[in-house]
């Protein structure tokens, strides 16, 4: 047996099994083709100023329902308010409070970041050089393995460390994809949402702005289930994944619903720069 790989032995099937399994196979696959993953995001502030507060009155986290297949991700608030759908390099925002679909088809870093280099420019003939430099200055992070781990919703993961500028920013407790349930299909919402701008946010908790930040986590090797962030040593909000649900039969969710007007926009401005 090869380490890591399971190996499922079977008894020769009675005479006429085969046409039982075969009918049970056909009833099946297209359920098994149209599942997907849901899972949610649990993103809570932490205050560790003041030790005794944080400890007895904890602010309460925000929970976002998530839902991916195919490398299609659905976002939708607790209330249901607001939903994101990111499918095609685009981004569909539902508003159903207004009833609204607003589409942004030039929505993946790529496209905002050839939008901020004619902001670069003009800042340059302006004779800002300075804060064109610091627009374009790239951000070195520096991934480090530890000793710890721990668990998270029943899932043992191990803790890697994220630094910037000699700082910790930020810890992820990682577990390998092939060890959580609907993993692969995770990890290809993740990789769904690193190509927009404030991906990060929706997939991690954490915001990296414009930088690329989807080869250093995926060079992980697993899943960021725990995610905390710390600014000046001290924690400030922590981010976790948990109910992981496979095979979520997706019907509708990933389309746009059926009566809402879709309005192009808004612009870069409007939404990026917010």
């Amino acid at each position: 047996m090869i380490p890591g790989h399971l190996v499922i032995s079977t008894l020769p099937s009675p005479p006429g099994n085969h046409r039982l399994k075969r009918a049970c196979a056909l009833l099946l696959g297209p359920l098994a083709a149209h599942a997907g993953v849901a899972y949610d995001v649990a993103v809570r502030p932490v205050d560790l100023s003041n030790v005794a507060l944080a400890s007895s009155n904890p602010a309460p986290p925000v929970v976002s329902h998530y839902f991916v297949q195919d490398g299609q991700v659905r976002v939708g608030d607790a209330g249901g308010k607001r939903v994101y759908v990111f499918k095609d390099k685009t981004l569909y925002v539902i508003d159903n409070a207004s009833r609204t679909v607003h589409v942004l088809k030039h929505a993946t870093l790529g496209q905002v970041a050839a939008h901020y280099a004619d902001t670069v420019k003009q800042l340059q003939a302006a004779d800002m050089q300075l804060i064109s430099e610091r627009l374009l200055e790239p951000v070195t992070r520096v991934y480090r393995l530890t000793v710890r781990f721990e668990t998270v919703d029943g899932h043992a993961c191990r803790i890697w460390e994220e630094r910037e500028k000699d700082a910790k920013r930020l810890e992820l407790c990682v577990v390998p994809v092939s060890a959580l349930p609907g993993g692969v299909d995770i990890l290809a919402g993740l990789k769904t949402l690193s190509q927009f701008r404030q991906g990060s946010d929706l997939a991690l908790g954490v915001d990296f702005g414009m930088s690329e930040w989807w080869p250093d986590v995926a060079s992980l090797g697993g899943i960021p289930l725990l995610i905390r962030e710390y600014k000046y040593d001290s924690q400030i909000a922590e981010a976790a994944l948990s109910a992981i649900r496979p095979g979520v039969p997706g019907g509708s969710l990933l389309d746009l619903p059926e009566g809402y007007p879709v309005q192009d926009g808004p612009d870069y401005a409007q939404w990026y720069l917010r």
